[in-house]
């Protein structure tokens, strides 16, 4: 295993050449929705460039070629340190620069009501404030480029259409909304929603609810964990079926135990368990309150589960985020040409062989 800075941005070693000429090649895989990795927690105030460096560099190995580093809700004060420490880590990292396309901001602005509000912890959550969010955008550098909100909160109709005005994409999450509210968001702007199925409540009509609301928007792009715990593979075939392939789009929603071993993990001010499986599980009531999971885990499975090709699995993962991204036209244009990532197929499972990321090139 082998991570190196390219001198130039062209791949001329004839060794590398003569080994990726026996892969297969496809765009690199592009992450929305990930709170830490490798150890590393993105929502603790300390983050250094090098927690920072050593976690992109175990993401690149899983195929991930750029990434939108994810804070979740916490006060204000908070929120702040973490922007701040995330881009000054960024600005200190040359991966950084290349892997970290923006950041997600989850929350604040979520439904308290239990089981929407998730793992996120309810005191913090408030209306859409937006004077909040731009001290927090300065603290980011301008980099946030996603928000993950509820928009039955309060003022949340009109903070969308503020923040679709500035270029920046409005998910769905964490949401009670009825379907009256859902429709005004869209209108206003919204265009993704967030790990759909989760972060709601157990019991739901069996109709008239968010779920369904969402997935029959046609306008709603939506992003799924296909981690087998967060929604099981029946329940996400449907799912994806209603969003047809142009509208899926996979996340990782990882915290910092994925790609880590067993061990106690930071999320923030919460501490989470990571056993042997790639999920962590509320211990009273065995729901998902984080994912370890890895994205080529994640296009693996579906693979599996749905005999489908690699071609259209890692376009959920790849070339479907990058084009949300890139629908904001904003200073930061990803581009396939320089975000690559090589398969081998080995014991009936496509692996990560190789992955770059502008002048950084993982191989295995």
């Amino acid at each position: 295993m082998a991570f190196i800075e390219l001198p130039t941005a062209d791949l001329t070693a004839s060794t590398f050449k003569s080994k990726a000429n026996k892969w297969v090649k496809t765009p690199g895989l592009v992450d929305l929705q990930v709170n830490g990795f490798a150890g590393v927690d993105f929502n603790s105030p300390g983050l250094t460039s090098d927690s920072l460096q050593l976690s992109l560099e175990a993401m690149l190995a899983t195929g991930v070629t750029a990434c939108l580093p994810t804070i979740i809700t916490g006060s204000e004060t908070h929120l702040h340190t973490c922007f701040s420490a995330l881009e000054k880590a960024k600005n200190s990292s040359r991966l950084a620069k290349t892997m970290v396309a923006g950041y997600h901001l989850e929350g604040p602005f979520l439904s308290k009501l239990p089981g929407y509000s998730g793992c996120h912890p309810v005191e913090a959550m408030c209306a859409a404030d937006p004077e909040m969010f731009l001290r927090l955008q300065q603290a980011a550098g301008g980099n946030i480029r996603l928000v993950t909100l509820a928009p039955e909160v309060e003022g949340a109709i009109a903070f969308i259409e503020k923040l679709v005005q500035d270029r920046i994409i409005v998910s769905l999450g964490h949401t009670a909304a009825d379907n009256e509210t859902i429709q005004q968001a869209v209108d206003a702007g919204a265009r993704l929603s967030t790990h759909l199925g989760n972060g709601t409540c157990p019991e739901l009509h069996k109709n008239n609810n968010p779920i369904i609301a969402q997935l029959s928007e046609d306008r709603l792009s939506a992003s799924f964990i296909a981690d087998g715990y967060h929604l099981s593979p029946d329940v996400l075939k449907a799912y994806l079926r209603a969003k047809c392939t142009e509208r899926v789009i996979l996340v990782t929603d990882a915290t910092a135990g994925a790609a880590a071993p067993q061990g106690r993990y930071k999320l923030g001010n919460s501490e989470l368990q990571r056993e042997t499986e790639p999920v962590i599980l509320d211990p009273q009531t065995s729901r998902p309150v984080g994912s370890a999971v890895t994205l080529d885990q994640c296009v693996r499975n579906v693979i599996n589960w749905y005999d489908m090709p690699l071609k259209e699995a890692v376009s959920w993962a790849a070339e479907n985020p990058l084009q949300l991204l890139n629908s904001v036209k904003v200073k930061t244009q990803l581009s396939t040409r320089e975000q690559t990532v090589w398969w081998k197929e080995e014991e009936e499972e496509w692996q990560v062989k190789a992955a770059r990321s502008g002048k950084f090139l993982f191989e295995n």
